[in-house]
Formats: C-alpha cells, structure tokens, sequence
C-alpha cells in the first residue's frame, strides 16, 4: 500500500506499508529515498512480524519539497507518517545511522513511540559548519557526486569502501544537497534531549565498526533513560539483515 499524506506545512510525504501486525516505522538515513536506502531488505525480514512502515524523507524521492529542510520540518514529517500510518496506537520506529539520530531527536521532542532501536546514530559531530558550507559551495556549482564523496570521507568510511560505492555515490548525488540537515539533526543530540525520551531504547552497534561508531550507540545508551547497548556480529557501520531483523524483532516484542 501507497499513500501521501501533507505534513504540516503542506508538503505531500510518500510512505508505504508492508506486512502484518504491530506498526515499525523505518526511518532512512542520510541521502538515499526508499529506492536506494539499504533498509529494504530489513523490510522483507520484519514484514513477517510487523506493518512495516517506510517513507520518502522531505526532498527525496516522492517527497517533492519546494522550500528548505529543518530539523523542525523532519520531525513534523515524522509525525504526520506516524499519525497516518499507526492512529490508534504509537508505532515503534527503527532508524539507520542519521535515520536514528532523527528519532532519537523526535522522540526527545515529544512524538510518540512505543520503542525506538536506532544503529549508531551519529551525535555531536565536529566540524559542522565547514562541512555544511563546503557541501553547499560544491551542491551551488553542481558537483553533487564530489560532495558526496567528501562527506564520505568525512564520515570515516574506509577508501576501498568508497571506491567500490562510485556508482551509488552517482544515485545519491541528487540529493546531497540535504547533507547540511542530517548534520544539524546530529547537533542536536545532546544528553539533555536522549534524557527527554520516554520509550524503550535499544542502540545497536557493529562490532566491525571503529569505535567512533560504535560510541555513537554507546552515547545514547549513557543518556536515554529506558535503553539499552546490544553489539551485534556485522560490517563497518552495518548488521546483516537477518541478524539486525532478529534483535529489532525480539527488543520490540519484550518491550510491548
């Protein structure tokens, strides 16, 4: 099932649901819609035990957005997906990378959710401010694909890493201009807002990851006041999907 809904400024969000049961709404991370964003397969392994909720984030794929993108924005997005796709009851919500960090901040924030699992939400980012006028400067004269590739580089992602992903920094390249966002999502992290969040936290860690990573989890774990720290068997920034399915499965199902 395909639907639109408005947010509250009116722009149309695209969000979709598959399978059966309890509502999870899957939040992407940075640059990618539900086309290119590596949630997909985890869809298919929660379908079997949820209504898995996915949905174009504002200025990707079906959801056009005309003006500029604020943290404010992404949460208002959010909820209205939530209120739309799970009325009667708060869904729980898993978020990938900067797709975490955008819920842990929504719930910090006040929208609802019956569990949170996040995979090492980025937090506190150095550098900000030179990294998002960098990007804009690059995005202004059209040299998306090096913008991409630098906030690669910026991420820490290991170089053969980045050289075998030219093809998909080419499809993300439409939308690096919404980098400067996930950055100031990141921001604002901090422990006074994890300390706001009232649902049942898990933060999921690679144990492939470096520790930068992995202390991104480790950080909510020390300020989210119901959470826990699971490091599961993966890659750099990533858990097999049947792997990761497994822990989102049983946490929110303990904790419903």
């Amino acid at each position: 099932m395909s639907c639109h809904i408005r947010s509250t400024d009116g722009t149309p969000i695209s969000w979709s649901a598959e399978g059966t049961g309890p509502a999870v709404v899957v939040i992407d991370p940075i640059m990618v819609d539900r086309r290119l964003s590596p949630n997909g397969p985890l869809e298919t392994e929660l379908a079997s035990a949820f209504t898995v909720i996915r949905y174009d984030r504002r200025g990707k794929g079906d959801s056009a957005c005309e003006g500029p993108i604020t943290p404010d924005s992404e949460i208002a997005d959010l909820r209205a997906v939530i209120n739309a796709a799970s009325p009667d009851a708060p869904p729980a919500v898993y978020g990938l990378s900067s797709g975490g960090s955008l819920g842990l901040l929504a719930s910090g924030r006040g929208v609802p959710m019956s569990a949170l699992v996040v995979m090492e939400p980025p937090s506190n980012p150095p550098d900000v401010e030179t990294v998002i006028a960098r990007t804009e400067t690059l995005v202004a004269n059209g040299h998306n694909v090096e913008a991409v590739r630098e906030f690669y580089v910026y991420q820490g992602m290991p170089e053969d890493v980045i050289n075998h992903m030219t093809d998909f920094a080419e499809a993300c390249a439409p939308y690096a201009g919404t980098i400067p966002v996930d950055l100031r999502i990141a921001e604002l992290l901090t422990p006074e807002i994890l300390a706001q969040i009232n649902a049942p936290v898990l933060a999921v860690a690679s144990e492939a990851s470096p520790p930068q990573l992995r202390e991104f989890s480790e950080f909510v774990g020390s300020h989210a006041p119901t959470s826990e720290v699971r490091t599961l068997a993966g890659d750099w920034h990533g858990v097999p999907d049947d792997v990761l399915g497994t822990a989102v499965t049983e946490f929110i199902s303990a904790v419903r």
